[in-house]
């Protein structure tokens, strides 16, 4: 693709990109704060309980959000029409879901072995009833490229929300309160977002069934129910074989570091879309475009969980106190398989953009699959945190392989053009990790082993400035126009 065609695409990319991350360091801040808050008012296996009935509600919650956000996103054309569809469509599946969680919260405490999971799966409920419709209201705002709103309107939502809960929490209401802020989030958001959308000039077009509409936007859908299950079935696996106290340590560390994989996978998936929605919508084939966005997508990933596995586990005993030793040690095994997370994650949005859908399920099902053998060999056998950890990672990685293997075979990303750009930046984060954890050793607490471990690191900062120009990242942004060679 010529350069001067790549700019425009490139650059709004880029000032989406830019707002979704500024947006994802401030609400991390505010995460950062509320976790060392509530880690300290929340005893470990109440936490469990809550992690419990959190993942016991998250499929119901794509159920509830029946995919319509990616639809919007990879919309060719975005109109009026679509969006009212969307709207309707999202308050009764959400209306819908509510009722059901109330059904099947005692059923809950029998399948996770928790008998205090059933009030707070009920109070889940109330979260259907404005998630859905949020979600549809800031994706048609990021597909008219309003990121900075969307950004903006998010983050204030977040704050909002962990305050609520906070206020509850010092009132005693524990674990109450956690569930509380999840439900005040999206509902501050919908308020937002939907005032904004109904004064932005969307085109008018014709008629959407819902019936249409639901059916790609349910594909969608099942794939991220198929996703968030290979998530829980390691966390059902400690809650339900090693009790509520492992499955709080467990969620803590897996918290921690999916926080992360979380903002930065939703902030590139968020900016990337349109563009690529675009670059499909006008005939042109993305395998142009797709080698830079993975190269780009594994710098941030190793880069980022490079230096988390250096300085994890003390930042971990830094904000939380005592009593979680055991999900510090497991932040370091979660965030050096976190690349592979994000990455597998990231790519399927190639596969819809794409509407090669069976493969995309094809690809799911096989992380699941690998997912649930190895969980069920670590379980059977030495029942360790840690392996448990290692095995969801493992499982991701074989799904990004039989991604890039697929794609090669299809001449869409040829294989080798994205051996060296992952060697390289492996090799970044992996010396990031090695220079921060040595140095983090030669701290006395846990607030000086993270500022040894940072400064371990500013070395490997400077030999990435110097030889920037032999950083893969660094040469796709010249030959994007994003920078000067």
């Amino acid at each position: 693709m010529p350069t001067g065609t790549a700019a425009p695409e490139a650059r709004t990319t880029l000032v989406a990109l830019v707002w979704n991350y500024s947006s994802a360091i401030a609400a991390t801040v505010i995460q950062i704060c509320y976790t060392a808050y509530t880690a300290r008012v929340v005893l470990p296996d109440s936490f469990g309980a809550f992690a419990a009935a959190g993942a016991a509600t998250t499929i119901l919650g794509y159920v509830a959000g029946a995919g319509l956000a990616t639809y919007l996103l990879r919309a060719e054309q975005l109109t009026r029409q679509t969006v009212r569809t969307a709207y309707l469509v999202s308050v009764a599946s959400g209306v819908l879901c509510c009722l059901a969680t109330q059904a099947v919260a005692p059923l809950s405490v029998t399948v996770w072995g928790l008998p205090e999971m059933e009030p707070l799966v009920q109070l889940y409920g109330l979260y259907f009833l404005t998630q859905p419709a949020s979600l549809v209201a800031v994706a048609a705002l990021r597909r008219l490229d309003h990121a900075r709103f969307c950004a903006l309107t998010e983050t204030a939502a977040q704050f909002v929300g962990m305050a609520t809960g906070a206020v509850l929490l010092a009132m005693g209401w524990s674990p109450y309160g956690l569930v509380i802020a999840q439900v005040v989030a999206p509902t501050v958001t919908l308020a937002a977002a939907a005032l904004r959308l109904a004064r932005c000039p969307v085109p008018q077009g014709p008629r959407v069934p819902a019936r249409a509409m639901l059916g790609l936007s349910g594909a969608f859908a099942g794939y991220g129910m198929i996703q968030v299950t290979t998530t829980d079935v390691s966390l059902w696996a400690v809650a339900r074989f090693l009790g509520p106290g492992a499955a709080g340590q467990f969620s803590r560390a897996y918290l921690m570091v999916s926080l992360v994989v979380a903002l930065l996978c939703q902030s590139l998936r968020r900016a990337v879309m349109p563009s690529l929605a675009r670059i499909n919508g006008e005939g042109r084939t993305l395998g142009n475009a797709l080698p830079d966005v993975l190269s780009a997508a594994s710098a941030i990933a190793f880069i980022s969980f490079g230096m988390m596995a250096g300085v994890g586990p003390a930042a971990l005993q830094l904000l939380m106190g005592p009593g979680w030793e055991r999900a510090g040690a497991l932040v370091t095994v979660f965030a050096l398989g976190a690349p592979l997370m994000l990455l597998c994650g990231f790519s399927y949005a190639a596969d819809e953009i794409g509407r090669a859908l069976g493969s995309l399920l094809r690809t799911q099902l096989l992380v699941l699959a690998a997912t649930v053998g190895l969980v069920a060999v670590v379980v059977a056998t030495t029942r360790s945190l840690a392996l448990i950890s290692a095995a969801m990672s493992a499982a991701a990685g074989v799904g990004h392989l039989a991604q890039l293997v697929r794609w090669h075979r299809t001449g869409l990303c040829p294989l080798p053009s994205l051996v060296r750009p992952y060697l390289v930046h492996a090799a970044v984060g992996a010396a990031l990790f090695g220079s921060g954890y040595l140095a983090a050793g030669y701290g006395t607490g846990p607030l000086s082993q993270v500022l040894h471990g940072m400064l371990g690191m500013v070395p490997v900062a400077l030999v990435c400035v110097a030889a920037r120009r032999r950083l893969p990242l660094y040469s796709a942004a010249v030959s994007r126009g994003l920078v000067t060679g």
